[in-house]
């Protein structure tokens, strides 16, 4: 057995395809470049296939991965092709890695991840119509407040969360007039890049339009031994 990571992309129509979907797709695409992959025990097997954090509807990516346990493999680039001529172009393998043992799984493994926002031309709320320097320093207002607290709901209903130590990055690009944010994206917290900008918005006394934005993530993050932010795609390693 052999665990292998696989980063992959997600971009065009299939963008607004559910996490579900996007799972029932790779196992129909695993079927059919009859790759060795292992299946569970019991009365229903299924595919070992673990993603790590779902993409929202409408998000384009090149960050998203997905573990695999299979049972044998020739060579990752030959599991890359395999999956790359049995997919469509709007979803392809940009790498793939052999795990080393005791290495936490694609969902568990999150961290944080990191995204460009911009806004769509007709959907620029008012108080983003300024130049660069003012968008940064209305940023870096916000940046300094106190504390942030963002409502977030689970089963015990909603609760207030303090993410003001949860925001790694957030500044404004000129050159791609569009926000660079790196945010935690664990289980405890995920911050979503609607959320972050119905804040920022909202502190400044505007509101979003709706279906304003334009998000694509860049990658995903784990941590590293020493707890450093570390691409998912820095984990294990080819066989080349």
């Amino acid at each position: 057995m052999v665990d292998i990571r696989v980063r992959f992309s997600k971009h065009g129509a299939i963008r607004y395809i559910g996490h579900l979907d996007v799972m029932r797709y790779f196992q129909k695409v695993m079927r059919r470049a009859e790759v060795d992959i292992a299946y569970t025990q019991g009365f229903s097997p299924h595919q070992v296939m673990t993603f790590a954090q779902p993409l929202g509807v409408g998000i384009e990516s090149d960050g998203e991965y997905m573990d695999i346990r299979m049972n044998s493999i020739t060579t990752c680039e030959d599991l890359k092709e395999a999956i790359n001529t049995h997919s469509v172009p709007e979803i392809q393998a940009l790498s793939v890695k052999i795990l080393p043992e005791g290495s936490g799984n694609a969902m568990a493994s999150v961290a944080a991840a990191e995204y460009e926002i911009g806004f769509k031309p007709d959907r620029i709320p008012e108080c983003f119509k300024c130049s660069a320097e003012e968008i940064q320093k209305k940023i870096s207002d916000f940046l300094a407040q106190e504390e942030i607290i963002l409502v977030k709901e689970g089963k015990a209903g909603l609760r207030n969360v303090d993410i003001k130590d949860r925001i790694f990055t957030l500044e404004w690009d000129a050159a791609e007039e569009c926000f660079h944010a790196i945010v935690d994206a664990s289980s405890g917290y995920n911050i979503k890049p609607l959320s972050l900008m119905e804040l920022i918005t909202a502190f400044r006394g505007d509101t979003l339009y709706d279906n304003s934005l334009m998000i694509y993530r860049i990658d995903t993050y784990t941590r590293d031994a020493e707890g450093n932010l570390l691409s998912m795609d820095m984990v294990g390693h080819s066989d080349k």
